[in-house]
């Protein structure tokens, strides 16, 4: 090729050096603005209902505040109200209900639920209408529950009474109106709308778990319940950490059946944590107690979820 036809032909203009960490063709500027305008409105609203709130409960919780107690207008009181827990027996009357309604409402749910879960893994036939039943109970808002087990459980004309006055379970006051069948009654109600979350959980994690264990079990002459208990469960040991974690988390905040069904009665046998917290911040207005409890709730909340998730973690990493 001459030089002449060299120099008709058109110059392309070669791209522009990539710098580390860039794009070619955009901007500097477009790409730290990229993040801000995309990000920024999530993180504004986090910052709004969750940062700001928990903020403003911290300076609340080391001032004396109520709207109605004289005296009460936001004086700087430093520990006093933290102080003031230790020697609230109301306050450890309720973790008391609180651990005993979790343990036992968690412990059942997991059983029965792994129970329910590996029942329907081994359906045939009707696999989706068993997993679609078992989302009924959940898509149910904790109020609804409330008020519908609050009408089957009526002491005069509740059709779950009358079945317990037959079967002889239940006094003839109903239920409710026992101390220990009120709190029986409540991990009743929260087992049959959760149970069926775990039993998901082991229905998921059981189509995930490899064939070729449980097929060379079988093989050696392991039985089904030897094959479900020495490595179907372990097996499953990572998910089942996980469902246990969300349900004693969620268990801890329960509010809404017990405020529908008992209000905490008869006497005090079902107020738990949540329930004493609404009574001393909007029944008794002390705002600044009621912040205070709020955060000790949150803080042993937040160190039990950690524990659990470190445990699971070591034994994840042992195997």
């Amino acid at each position: 090729m001459t030089e002449a036809q060299l120099a008709e032909r058109p110059h392309r203009r070669l791209p522009s050096p990539v710098r580390p960490g860039g794009r070619p063709g955009v901007p500097r500027r477009r790409r730290w603005l990229a993040p801000i305008v995309t990000q920024g409105p999530s993180l504004l609203v986090l910052g709004l209902v969750v940062l700001f709130p928990l903020a403003y409960s911290i300076k609340l919780s080391f001032q004396s505040y109520s709207p109605i107690i004289p005296n009460h207008t936001g004086q700087w009181v430093g520990m006093d109200n933290y102080q003031r827990i230790l020697h609230d027996g109301d306050f450890h009357h309720s973790l008391i209900v609180t651990a005993i309604f979790v343990v036992v409402a968690v412990s059942l749910e997991t059983v029965l639920g792994v129970v329910v879960g590996i029942a329907i893994d081994r359906l045939r036939r009707m696999r989706r209408f068993a997993t679609s039943a078992l989302l009924l109970p959940m898509i149910l808002t904790p109020l609804v529950v409330g008020l519908m087990f609050n009408f089957a459980l009526n002491a005069q004309f509740g059709y779950l009474t009358w079945v317990f006055n037959t079967l002889h379970v239940a006094g003839g006051d109903g239920v409710l109106n026992g101390s220990v069948g009120a709190l029986v009654a409540l991990i009743f109600i929260d087992v049959w709308e959760w149970f069926p979350f775990v039993a998901l959980m082991v229905v998921a994690g059981l189509q995930t778990i490899p064939k070729e264990p449980l097929e060379a079990a079988s093989i050696d002459g392991a039985s089904t319940r030897q094959v479900y208990w020495h490595i179907t469960l372990p097996l499953l040991r990572p998910i089942l950490g996980i469902a246990i974690l969300f349900r004693a988390t969620e268990a801890i905040r329960e509010f809404d059946k017990v405020f529908v069904l008992t209000g905490g009665g008869p006497g005090s046998a079902t107020a738990v944590n949540d329930l004493y917290q609404y009574r001393v911040s909007f029944l008794n207005w002390d705002l600044s107690y009621g912040a205070a409890l709020g955060l000790v709730t949150f803080a042993a909340v937040l160190a039990l979820s950690f524990l659990m998730y470190r445990s699971l973690r070591r034994k994840e990493t042992a195997r």
